[in-house]
């Protein structure tokens, strides 16, 4: 199967449900016209002289003309690769050039940064600019190569040189195919996109409408009014990173929402801490949903709301667990200490080809079928997965080996504590020594010596953080992850 055959046949099956709704610029398309507007797209790269196999850069905020460029770059044999508009224009165009983009295709609002990318030579045109209306007697478009590379996904772009994971159309048919399983939308359901589109978050929205369902895009998330939109758009689906699911949760709840059309609300990308977990079933109730993956192996694992909602009625917190393996993917635990604590690999057709121009790395991480994750963990008896933190964000000071969410966890419970991050340095006598940034809450004082104290109180005395840190904000990516290169430069 390949992405421009699953438009077709959405198209034959739904042809005048409502697809797609942006409500930034109220734009509506049925199946039928979604899929006439990719073959539009699909003439307009034909006029621009992108040819099968060449790559096109993405740079835009959500939006219809976004998923139009998205999946009519994969429809019609193109490479899509998106970009994260929050890297600095040096980022983003270390990336064009390592991908070797033929064009950039920009939305409104990011006209400055493709000025500084034109200047440093590279092709930028306007989203809007691309579509051309193909003649009704045109012929249907082909269907592509299974093995046809479909999309390029940078990771790690503030961490040093350009790593693109590599997508081919069956990969991507497998990813779609475990998320239409796992989520189990029906034709109809309404499903609330409030994150960015890059850069596999339009897979997940397709994978919706390949089920039958409508897309309601909002441009930009808003913490004080998401609640109200899931009510207002009566959504059963919608998706968070841990990052937005805080922020909905600091802002005032109100009273009794109503949310009886609510099925599910995936979170996923990273860890969430048990207190945030209480308080969003708290406020969403039985609705939460955790995905595992990561961009070289999409939805891996699924531990969906009612599992969730059980597990939670026994009584468990249900920290760090993410459920069982999808479908076809396989799981395993490589190398299991005596708690059955090791690395997470992972298999089957939704892992990606390989890394962009990079045999040896890609060598390294694939292993006969198996995806070294760099995550620890471990499977339960029942079953479920457990990821219990990222093998290099294990600091080892002394001969001990200290999980940083431990000790992060222990500082948020501090009552002047807003945010905070622990990692390793350096340190001759002890290998490791165990460091904190903090963000204290708005209007409090603490110092180093106070925080000590208080994690002195709870943890073993090799984990109390040697340093502490004040920063003004924790520098994180769009998924909730600590960005440690630009924390470190922060902190001098």
């Amino acid at each position: 199967m390949d992405i421009s055959t699953l438009f077709t046949q959405a198209a034959c099956k739904w042809p005048q449900a409502l697809a797609i709704k942006d409500l930034r610029s109220q734009r509506e398309l049925t199946f039928a016209e979604l899929n006439h507007a990719l073959d539009d797209f699909g003439a307009g790269l034909e006029e621009l002289g992108v040819g099968k196999g060449e790559r096109v850069a993405l740079l835009a905020d959500t939006s219809l003309d976004y998923l139009l460029a998205d999946y009519g770059c994969m429809a019609h044999g193109r490479v899509r690769v998106p970009l994260d508009p929050s890297l600095a224009p040096s980022e983003l165009l270390a990336q064009i050039k390592d991908a070797g983009a033929r064009v950039l295709l920009f939305g409104t609002g990011h006209s400055r940064v493709a000025a500084t990318l034109i200047e440093q030579g590279v092709v930028c045109l306007a989203l809007d600019e691309v579509r051309v209306q193909r003649p009704a007697d045109a012929p249907a478009r082909d269907a592509q190569a299974r093995t046809g590379l479909a999309s390029l996904n940078y990771t790690g772009g503030t961490t040093g040189a350009p790593k693109a994971v590599m997508h081919t159309h069956a990969s991507l048919c497998a990813v779609l195919q475990n998320i239409v399983m796992a989520r189990a939308a029906l034709p109809g359901d309404v499903l609330l996109n409030v994150r960015p589109l890059w850069p596999i978050a339009a897979v997940a929205l397709l994978a919706h409408l390949l089920s039958g369902g409508q897309l309601t895009l909002v441009e930009r998330f808003e913490a004080s009014t998401f609640v109200s939109q899931l009510q207002q758009h009566r959504a059963a689906f919608s998706s968070l990173v841990p990052t937005q699911l805080l922020r909905v949760l600091r802002e005032p709840s109100l009273a009794e929402p109503d949310l009886s059309t609510l099925k599910s609300i995936d979170i996923g990308a990273a860890a969430i801490a048990p207190s945030v977990l209480d308080d969003a079933c708290q406020l969403f109730g039985p609705r939460l949903s955790v995905l595992y993956g990561m961009t070289e192996a999409p939805w891996t694992c699924y531990l969906s709301a009612a599992h969730m909602g059980q597990l939670r009625r026994n009584g468990e917190s249900a920290e760090g667990l993410v459920g069982r393996p999808v479908f076809a993917a396989g799981l395993r635990i490589d190398r299991p200490d005596d708690q059955g604590m090791g690395e997470i690999m992972l298999a089957g057709p939704q892992l990606m080809a390989g890394y962009w121009q990079q045999p040896e790395l890609s060598a390294n991480v694939l292993q006969d079928g198996w995806l070294r994750s760099g995550d620890l963990g471990r499977i339960r008896a029942d079953g479920h997965l457990q990821v219990m933190g990222r093998s290099k964000e294990i600091i080892r000071s002394g001969g001990k080996s200290i999980q940083p969410g431990e000790v992060i966890e222990c500082l948020l419970a501090h009552p002047q504590v807003a945010d905070a991050h622990v990692f390793g340095l350096a340190d001759l006598e002890w290998g490791e020594r165990v460091c904190a940034a903090v963000v204290l809450k708005p209007g409090t004082e603490a110092c180093g010596e106070q925080l000590q104290s208080h994690c002195q109180q709870l943890l073993s005395r090799f984990k109390v953080p040697r340093q502490v840190y004040f920063v003004a904000t924790l520098p994180r990516s769009h998924y909730g992850k600590i960005q440690l290169n630009r924390l470190l430069e922060q902190l001098g």
